[in-house]
């Protein structure tokens, strides 16, 4: 090809001829190739034409197949001569393609001719300049010029643009066809791609595994095999995640992270185009029980570097739309397209590239900014991710948001509103996702931080990146891009630049555009929303959305211990509680009068002419000698009953109000660490072993305080089988109370339901009155504190000193074998509470609620 150097390849397809003078060019059904065709045959990245130098060559990367004259072909160059490839079949739509020197213009081919009935279709040369004798084809493809037959498109829903490497690229984004092959990578050899910095490809990409993937490289025009090397966030070849290894054929798109590869046959190529950065949504609609719409065809564009803001009034469907444009809650007709991908589809590969700031703030207000960024890393980030690298990517995020001199500062108390705000978009800045949505970002801030968090958000969107705003607040909308104004219903009433939005509603301020809104006549009064897709043929509700990978579980649950612990420590108030109670508790029960403790017997004789022994009467006998001479023993349960007492409450009251308030006040951060991958079974066990482990050791310091200087209770070990028994129900109590957390549905419904469980506990366990009438038994079988009393009851042997065996409570008997009973009973209760735990955690994470 000396004769023509940097040629330009012409395309001809159904649509007409296209000139190219880019290094690449992709030939398919998805609407972000340079040329689109209509064809269901065709697959959605059919063909591939790369430039190598002076050289222009196509490779196939499709299912169906490109055939040339009949033959199905995988690579081949391209030369001045027109020559005709048909996509999926032989008999599939055809589209023309051929090299024109860059100095003359690009020629004009004659029209599609319709074969006639009667005739076998005739191949057409497109008009050609004066050429020198041609170049000699490819082996094995033969000469052709074939023209396709006619063939009428339907025109695509989301229109065809020119595409071309975007111009700002989000963080961490390489730029779009860049060579990533090592000079000594060749045929027969392996490349290793991955973060760190031992591998052929290495990629700045915090969702990149520090050895991500291996490809290696077959015979010259033969396929690749490319293998997953154990990543984290997986490697992605046409869409579909690699399980092991899988063959990568020329025209392939590769997705390793936040990057996206095309794979030629020799060249590993980046691809970051303007198509691949725009968030295309079509004909988006929800429909809910009843055929209620909350949200009513609704599409539009939206371009990178773009700032969008979303108003309208209550029950517009503003946060039913920002459900749908994340994936989380799917639209039931409709899609969402990002870097050329149905979002719906190909969630499990796209759901990395979505931020979503919640309304509610992601951190845990006790911690320091540097703890919170550090704790989330190492819950997003690859498990491979070393400490230094997760500080570096921390502090990068806080650098981005201006926080570097406030990463030490305690994010509930040392930072403003709308800091708060920042900590929350740096967490989701910490995969450096190119598409980031917020959801009401300035609800609660004074004029003056609203504007702070929207400039912050303009900011962010130069950077490359497509930002999404909810909001209420009309005070800021200046800096965005587009406004969208959604009306009751979820239809969109306006979409366009800020400066539009009144006179579009003929109105003079924003309260009178809200007015309308609510008008009935709305649609009579300003234009009707451009017609889109008719979505009644799309298909129906979603598949489920894939669960996210997850980290090992002893890994997420170290650090989820870790957090807890030091939410605890931080947590000032919640400190004192630990500590107080049980001190406070403990010091009650030592107002019980009495000096016997938890002891029952009293070894001490009556001496002679005294009538009383400790707190029981001695009487004397008719020979005039005390009772005691008969007897060894004296029992005294009245005393060591009410201590007990003491202890059972103070072990329901310790375990359920450390644990009530822990995951109602945290749903929102638990809500989006488990769409990044948390798993519920390690949250909920996380905090039973913080909280938990925190209530038993209250229980022993409580029942060391009530009886130290005390006679303890009767028997071998009878003062320790207590304290353990105590601190058991205190753990037990802890399980219940973190289900409390989870059923109700504010924390505000906390403080009826720890009065009521505690009144519960009381009742139900036995030791204020005998509880032995038929279902009020078996229904006290079901509460804890019911069998840690008969435990308590059967080590200091208190049924002996009821006297009448046909009143004594049967499980609290004395003798090891109740005992151990008891204390089975009670853990087999813990277990089913963290069963129910489980199952409400579970389902508060996927709820509205």
């Amino acid at each position: 090809m000396s004769d023509h150097p940097r040629a330009r390849l012409v395309v001809q397809s159904a649509l007409g001829p296209r000139e190219f003078d880019q290094d690449r060019v992709v030939v398919g059904r998805e609407q972000t190739c340079d040329v689109v065709v209509a064809d269901p045959r065709a697959s959605r990245h059919h063909l591939t034409f790369e430039r190598h130098g002076d050289s222009w060559f196509v490779a196939d990367s499709s299912t169906g197949g490109t055939f040339v004259g009949g033959a199905r072909v995988s690579r081949l160059p391209v030369g001045p001569a027109a020559t005709s490839y048909a996509l999926g079949d032989p008999h599939g739509e055809t589209i023309l393609a051929w090299l024109v020197a860059a100095v003359r213009p690009a020629p004009v081919p004659p029209p599609y001719r319709a074969p006639s009935p009667a005739q076998p279709h005739q191949p057409a040369q497109p008009a050609q300049p004066a050429q020198p004798a041609q170049p000699a084809q490819h082996a094995g493809a033969p000469r052709h010029g074939a023209a396709p037959p006619p063939y009428q498109p339907t025109p695509p829903p989301l229109g065809e643009a020119p595409v071309v490497a975007q111009a700002v690229l989000p963080p961490g984004q390489l730029e779009h066809g860049r060579t990533m092959m090592p000079a000594s990578a060749g045929f027969g050899r392996s490349v290793t791609i991955g973060r760190d910095l031992s591998n052929d490809i290495v990629l700045d990409d915090p969702l990149a595994s520090r050895f991500h993937a291996r490809l290696e490289l077959g015979q010259q025009h033969g396929p690749a095999v490319l293998h997953d090397l154990g990543s984290f966030n997986g490697v992605f070849v046409n869409g579909q995640r690699v399980a092991g290894s899988t063959r990568v054929d020329p025209g392939s798109e590769v997705i390793v992270g936040n990057q996206t590869f095309r794979w030629d046959g020799a060249q590993l190529l980046t691809s970051a185009t303007q198509h691949e950065f725009t968030l295309y949504v079509d004909g988006l609609s929800v429909v809910v029980g009843g055929g209620k719409r909350l949200l009513e065809n609704v599409s539009f564009t939206l371009a990178p570097s773009s700032l969008t803001a979303v108003i309208g009034p209550s029950g517009a469907g503003k946060s039913t739309l920002l459900g749908a444009l994340t994936g989380l809650r799917p639209a039931t007709h409709g899609r969402v397209i990002w870097q050329g991908h149905d979002l719906y589809a190909h969630y499990d590969q796209l759901r990395f590239q979505i931020g979503l700031v919640p309304q509610q703030d992601i951190q845990h207000p006790q911690l320091k900014v540097r703890q919170a960024l550090g704790y989330a890393a190492e819950l997003r980030l690859p498990p491979d991710t070393r400490p230094e690298e997760r500080a570096h990517r921390v502090h990068t995020v806080a650098g981005q948001l201006q926080l570097q001199q406030r990463l030490d500062n305690r994010i509930g108390t040392e930072l403003s509103g709308g800091q708060k705000k920042r900590v929350s978009i740096a967490t989701e800045l910490l995969t450096a996702p190119p598409l980031l949505f917020l959801d009401e970002p300035t609800s609660g801030l004074d004029p003056g931080l609203d504007l702070e968090v929207m400039r912050q958000l303009r900011s962010l969107a130069d950077d490359g990146r497509v930002v999404v705003v909810v909001t209420h607040s009309v005070l800021a909308l200046d800096v965005c891009d587009n406004v969208m104004v959604l009306a009751p219903g979820g239809r969109i009433a306006y979409f366009g630049p800020p400066a539009g939005v009144l006179a579009h509603f003929g109105v003079s301020n924003y309260p009178e555009v809200f007015d309308l809104l609510d008008e009935p006549d709305l649609w009579s009064r300003i234009a009707p929303p451009r017609s889109s897709t008719d979505t009644g043929r799309l298909p129906g509700p979603a598949a489920p959305v894939p669960a996210p990978p997850r980290q090992s579980i002893t890994r997420q649950l170290s650090t989820m211990v870790r957090r807890n612990t030091a939410v605890v420590v931080a947590d000032r108030l919640l400190l004192t509680m630990l500590i107080a109670l049980p001190l406070v508790l403990g010091g009650l029960s030592r107002l019980v009068p009495g000096g016997s403790g938890l002891s029952l017997d009293d070894t001490r004789r009556c001496p002679p002419n005294s009538d009383s022994v400790g707190p029981l009467r001695c009487q004397p006998t008719q020979d005039g000698q005390p009772f005691g001479d008969l007897v060894d023993k004296v029992l005294s349960p009245g005393e060591a009953s009410q201590r007990l007492i003491v202890l059972i409450v103070a072990a329901c009251l310790m375990g359920t109000a450390i644990a009530i308030r822990e995951l109602v006040g945290e749903r929102p951060i638990f809500r989006r660490e488990y769409a990044v991958g948390l798993s519920p079974g390690v949250y909920f066990a996380s905090k039973i072993v913080v909280l938990g482990s925190a209530a038993f050791l209250q229980g022993l310091v409580v029942t060391f305080i009530a009886v130290v200087g005390l006679p303890g209770a009767d028997g071998e070990l009878g003062t320790a089988r207590i304290a353990l028994t105590i601190g058991a129900l205190s753990f037990t109590m802890a399980v219940v109370g973190l289900c409390l957390s989870a059923l109700v549905t504010s924390s505000e419904q906390t403080m009826p339901a720890l009065v009521g469980m505690i009144m519960v506990q009381l009742v139900l366990s036995g030791s204020l009155f005998a509880i032995n009438r038929p279902v009020l038994e078996q229904i006290a079988w079901l509460s804890p504190s019911r069998w840690a009393y008969a435990a308590c009851a059967s080590a200091m042997g208190l049924t002996r000193a009821q006297g009448d065996r046909e009143k004594e409570d049967w499980i609290a008997r004395a003798g090891g074998a109740h005992f151990v009973m008891d204390v089975m009973v009670l853990g087999l209760l813990g277990a089913i509470a963290v069963g129910i735990g489980f199952w409400l955690v579970r389902r508060s994470a996927t709820s509205d609620g």
